[in-house]
């Protein structure tokens, strides 16, 4: 590797911003106000997610039962929004008979659904939480019972529901306990793993009726419950660069700060910012209400970099990627401007990167060669003594070093009858455990390695041999 700095200006902190990727999360961007119930569609993109009618309530409300902070679906129902001015709501669980108008008669559950800002990102960590209050009070008691879960989907769902029917989902953040709290908000929350494709959030109780969570205390009938839901939030934890660099050994600060977590660096140190004075890798764990959330970043001094391959040698089918070790503004010596570059044919390639410590120019020379190795090994041979082709060799011709490994020869029923191995010279003279092997063909196998820049790479020939006396 070989590289030029030229130094520019230095960075002095590094800070990583992350957004919540639920679009309205509190429900209170809405397109007018809810006059009756079912219409959660106001909050958009907000919808349901099956032909049961879940709510949008709304302080602008005309409806008493819609109206904040005393909407509800009882006469004594009252919360105030946790934050801005109107919350969704939702029946989490039915126990009535299946019936025209009954709820029921919709499924066990309502479900409302989002698209979210974007797509989730492979292997990425995400906060995921939102906040819940059961309307429960002295008029309409009957119990508790667990709050909605929260599942991530890569298209989006719609499901015409029969009667106590469940989106047949699992949740990625569920909090199997009862809530009891009807005057404060309760926050469901967790952490999350992507896997790449998930583009859609649903709110609901996955369980069916028998798997709910129920603490009947006045028992009535029908038992059921609803659900305030509120701010709803969907956020990577990616606060730290993949990788930093250390400016003419200047320190720098990086900010892990997420949220209301709390911090431990493996530095030992408890702060979301710390001051990095040299190279290495640092990790963060942010410790949030019911998960870890952990982030790494490799921290390189960028004038110690072992950068692009030194000069070498290509094989002609096995093109070369050039990149180079650190981030920044590209300019390679054919006028592109990727972050890498592939390599086919002979030539001298440079490439000037440009970031917050300077210029750096990284420059290599290639070679491209026929990396085929010629092994030649006879059709036939005639071990009788007579001086002429009495033995089977093997000869290889190669631009690079290499070494036999194992040769072997095999009966037309896969005995062997002759080996050699780890550079023994192959010279068979026709015979197996002392005594000539009968005339007709056999079949050979050559395994050898080539050593091209430094690294070995196994290699396999076969063919057939005659025997003749």
């Amino acid at each position: 590797m070989k590289y030029l700095l030229l130094p520019v200006f230095i960075l002095s902190e590094w800070i990583l911003s992350a957004q919540n990727l639920v679009p309205n999360p509190g429900f209170d961007d809405i397109v007018d106000c809810p006059f009756e119930c079912g219409q959660i569609y106001l909050a958009e993109p907000w919808v349901s997610a099956t032909n049961s009618s879940p709510d949008l309530l709304n302080e602008c409300s005309p409806h008493p039962f819609l109206q904040v902070p005393y909407a509800g679906t009882n006469f004594d129902s009252y919360q105030l929004p946790r934050s801005g001015s109107g919350y969704a709501f939702i029946i989490t669980y039915y126990s009535g008979m299946v019936g025209s108008g009954a709820v029921g008669f919709y499924g066990l559950s309502e479900y409302i659904e989002v698209p979210l800002k974007e797509v989730l990102v492979h292997n990425t960590q995400y906060y995921i939480e939102f906040f819940v209050s059961p309307d429960i009070t002295p008029m309409s008691f009957w119990g508790y019972t667990e709050p909605p879960a929260l599942t991530l989907t890569d298209t989006f769902v719609y499901k015409e529901f029969n009667a106590m029917e469940v989106l047949p989902l699992e949740p990625v953040i569920e909090e199997r306990v009862i809530i009891k709290d009807t005057v404060g908000w309760t926050r469901i929350s967790g952490c999350y793993t992507a896997k790449g494709t998930e583009k859609f959030a649903i709110i609901g109780n996955f369980r069916s009726q028998t798997e709910t969570l129920i603490e009947a205390i006045m028992p009535s009938y029908p038992d059921r419950c609803f659900y305030y839901i509120e701010d709803v939030l969907i956020m990577p934890f990616d606060p730290l660069p993949d990788t930093l660099l250390l400016c003419d050994k200047m320190p720098v600060k990086i900010n892990a700060g997420f949220l209301d977590a709390t911090y431990l660096w493996n530095t030992g140190e408890t702060d979301s910012i710390i001051t990095i004075f040299d190279i290495g890798i640092y990790t963060v764990e942010a410790f949030m209400e019911n998960c870890i959330l952990r982030d790494t970043v490799v921290v390189i001094d960028p004038e110690e970099v072992p950068g692009f391959p030194a000069d070498t040698l290509i094989c002609r089918d096995e093109p070369l990627r050039l990149s180079p070790p650190i981030l920044g503004e590209y300019h390679w010596s054919d006028g592109s401007e990727e972050n890498h570059l592939i390599v086919s044919s002979s030539g001298f390639y440079e490439v000037t990167v440009t970031n917050e410590c300077g210029e750096f120019i990284f420059f290599t020379e290639v070679e491209v060669k026929d990396c085929a190795c010629n092994v030649f090994i006879p059709n036939a041979f005639s071990p009788n003594g007579d001086g002429v082709n009495d033995f089977l060799e093997a000869f290889v011709g190669c631009d690079f070093d290499y070494q036999i490994k194992k040769f072997g020869v095999f009966d037309r029923w896969g005995g062997q009858v002759y080996s050699s191995s780890n550079g023994e010279t192959i010279k068979w003279n026709g015979t197996a455990r002392g005594k000539d092997v009968p005339v007709g063909v056999y079949v050979w196998v050559l395994e050898y390695e080539v050593f091209r820049n430094g690294v070995s790479e196994r290699r396999t020939e076969k063919g057939d041999v005659l025997i003749l006396r």
